[in-house]
């Protein structure tokens, strides 16, 4: 009796042990999944390395899912992330600044590129120099980085604004617009810059004459960087290992790139393009008193908006930067 009464309280302790410990391990285990994380770009050769990381299974490599979202048109991928419709937006500084004046839920993370040749001001086979633009019209994006591109180059040509008309035009409208007489001279990049020059325009000045004008970043929502660190750690990883790949096996990206982007093999190049390694993020990310430096750069726009009445008062730099993620991967940190 005795016996059996014991052989009774053990399986009953036993019994509540193991519901216990079940229990245990239902809380541990139903803890919901991060969503991937969602990133937009558009078609310019310093954003492929998203492409590439995400084909190649680099992302997943260092912890984090992400989901590119790719849109071809510039100013409709700005649109996209602005509507709330990504966590992160790969894009120019001149764009980052447009958004941080509606919206500054989001910060600048890493400096992908710069423009460096690649961004250009196409002009009609008549039109020899930049004094030739007198009394011509030039077509930009206005109030956004094409037109302060377009500004500086004159200025550098003892040109000013007053000199030309600028014509609101969005870059893949350039070539048509040039072919039409519509515009004498206007800014793109590829593809449309071989599109006009097929068509019988051909390339003036470049930003080769202004280093360090036209940075690429990739810019992330506030909540987002404070809510998953540790994903966007992964996510620059990726990054980084993406563009050494790229660098390694050139032709294999290209045929990656132009497959998953669905465009032409020749589309795919870095030609005028200076892709921003780890050490040239680590200057970008301190401030600075030239253009290598992103504060001093995010200044330069900030300064133009404002004038332009693109912004309506000029935005904290120190609020749109955030140079900890990068800092983060310093050798010996």
């Amino acid at each position: 009796m005795k016996s059996r009464f014991l052989r009774f309280v053990s399986f009953f302790l036993l019994s509540i042990l193991l519901i216990t410990a079940c229990n245990g391990t239902t809380t541990v285990t139903s803890r919901p999944e991060q969503p991937p994380l969602r990133v937009t770009y558009n078609l310019w050769s310093g954003n492929f390395p998203i492409a590439i990381a995400h084909e190649k299974g680099f992302f997943q490599q260092q912890g984090v899912k992400v989901e590119p979202v790719y849109i071809e048109n510039y100013l409709q991928s700005v649109s996209a992330f602005s509507a709330g419709k990504s966590d992160a937006i790969a894009t120019s500084m001149g764009s980052i600044m447009n958004i941080f004046g509606k919206n500054p839920d989001v910060q600048i993370i890493l400096a992908t590129d710069q423009s460096a040749g690649a961004d250009v001001l196409v002009v009609q086979s008549d039109i020899k120099s930049m004094n030739d633009l007198k009394g011509k019209q030039i077509g930009t994006k206005l109030g956004d980085f094409g037109e302060l591109f377009v500004t500086t180059l004159l200025e550098k040509n003892r040109l000013t604004t007053d000199d030309v008309t600028l014509v609101n035009v969005e870059p893949e409208s350039v070539p048509a617009r040039l072919e039409s007489g519509d515009i004498q001279a206007g800014n793109t990049w590829e593809p449309y810059t071989s599109q006009a020059v097929k068509a019988g325009a051909q390339v003036l000045v470049s930003t080769k004459q202004t280093p360090g004008l036209l940075p690429n970043v990739i810019a992330f929502r506030t909540s987002v960087l404070r809510d998953r660190p540790k994903d966007i750690q992964a996510f620059i990883r990726a990054w980084f290992q993406a563009q050494d790949y790229w660098k390694a096996n050139p032709e294999e990206s290209k045929t990656l790139i132009a497959k998953t982007l669905s465009i032409k093999p020749e589309e795919v190049s870095t030609n005028g393009v200076q892709l921003s390694t780890l050490q040239d993020n680590l200057k970008a990310f301190t401030s600075g008193t030239t253009e290598e430096s992103l504060y001093y750069t995010a200044k330069l726009y900030a300064d133009f908006y404002t004038r332009t009445g693109g912004l309506n008062t000029a935005p904290d730099i120190q609020k749109l930067i955030d140079p900890s993620f990068v800092q983060q991967l310093q050798p010996g940190s």
